[in-house]
């Protein structure tokens, strides 16, 4: 579709897509060039100097960026790779190791980003808890970056992208519950929340640990909000199993449930398994649990209502001659308001009402 819209493009193929399937991949029409995830930080210099990118195709995590002005929220890629080989995943394959990115890159980094408007940064990474492990730190590492971060002037938050429950360890938490300005949202993948199935996909924690540590969590800070992913239907899962991630999921008392019906991927441990769970039956439990889901997110979204919030406003534009803002709450809500001139600013909004997976306020 894209090489049809753009006849005269030049047309580059880049990600896990591009890895695991090359061959096919290559033999679409049009596409000019493929490359791996190692290559594609070489994009620019693969295309020459002279072409044109987007200010969205800023992937390459050693070069300082061209200012994005407007841009409220930024992402800072600060670690890619993974070596947890989770049975229903490919990335080991396609994203390689653990690789970290250079602390002081990445201040540099974000230092361009924070002058060019951004106020919160997102720190991303396939696994963002082992940051800096390849090169022997351990999560005190995660807290040095972070720290440095909150040094550069105009950073009003920082954001932890996915993070394993074990990586959430005493010393990360204890600065999230000291620092104000770390964001109290955590997305903590669970996946499941029978010990078996969990052991079958070969991941790193058990049912219990997910618990211990978010019971840890909500202590030191009684107000995150959590989210995480849940696939349902892993072979050899049986209602009991099934039934084990329910109770899970309410004793948890989630703020968003991401849900994925489990699909087999080729070149993955679990694509060979033969405990096959039905379609129907996948289906039926895909529905079940985002109807739950659904459930915890009003919930979680009703107790936003009728008091001030703090909105990071992100867009600003005119809807039926209306001025409307818009943007996220501490805890990742997207809250909608009118107003004017008030992009990138801290905006207390009062919440009136509850809208598609988001609040409708006004300026309190």
């Amino acid at each position: 579709r894209a090489v049809k819209a753009h006849r005269n493009a030049k047309v580059v193929v880049v990600g896990c897509y591009a890895v695991s399937d090359r061959a096919e991949v290559e033999a679409i029409e049009g596409v000019d060039l493929v490359l791996g995830n190692n290559e594609k930080e070489r994009l620019a210099e693969v295309l020459g100097n002279r072409i044109a990118i987007a200010p969205l195709l800023q992937i390459a995590p050693f070069r300082r960026p061209e200012p994005t002005l407007g841009r409220v929220r930024a992402n800072l890629k600060v670690q890619t790779g993974c070596d947890e080989w989770c049975t229903f995943c490919i990335i080991p394959k396609t994203r390689g190791e653990l690789r970290s990115m250079d602390e002081d890159r990445l201040i540099e980094e974000a230092t361009a980003r924070v002058a060019s408007g951004a106020r919160e940064l997102v720190l991303t990474g396939v696994h963002l808890g082992k940051y800096d492990f390849d090169r022997g730190g351990d999560e005190h590492s995660l807290v040095r970056l972070l720290r440095r971060l909150l040094e550069i002037e105009g950073v009003w938050r920082l954001r932890l992208s996915s993070i394993l429950c074990r990586h959430l360890t005493p010393a990360v938490v204890s600065f999230m519950q000291e620092e104000p300005r770390v964001c109290r949202y955590l997305h903590v993948p669970l996946q499941s929340g029978d010990d078996g199935i969990l052991a079958a996909m070969h991941r790193p924690y058990n049912a219990a640990e997910y618990i211990d540590t978010i019971d840890r969590v909500k202590e030191a800070v009684p107000d995150v909000a959590l989210a995480t992913d849940i696939i349902v239907g892993f072979p050899g899962e049986t209602e009991a199993a099934f039934a084990a991630t329910e109770a899970m999921v309410d004793r948890i008392g989630f703020s968003k449930l991401h849900v994925f019906r489990y699909s087999a991927r080729a070149g993955t441990a679990a694509a060979g398994m033969t405990d096959e769970v039905h379609p129907d039956v996948k289906r039926d439990r895909s529905k079940r649990l985002i109807a739950r889901g659904a459930a915890l997110r009003d919930r979680f979204l009703r107790n936003h209502l009728g008091r001030p919030l703090q909105v990071l406003v992100e867009d600003e534009r005119v809807v039926d001659g209306e001025s409307i803002c818009s943007g996220q709450t501490d805890d990742y809500v997207r809250v909608w308001f009118s107003g004017k001139a008030l992009l990138g600013r801290m905006v207390d909004v009062i919440a009136d009402e509850i809208r598609a997976d988001g609040l409708k306020g006004r300026v309190a």
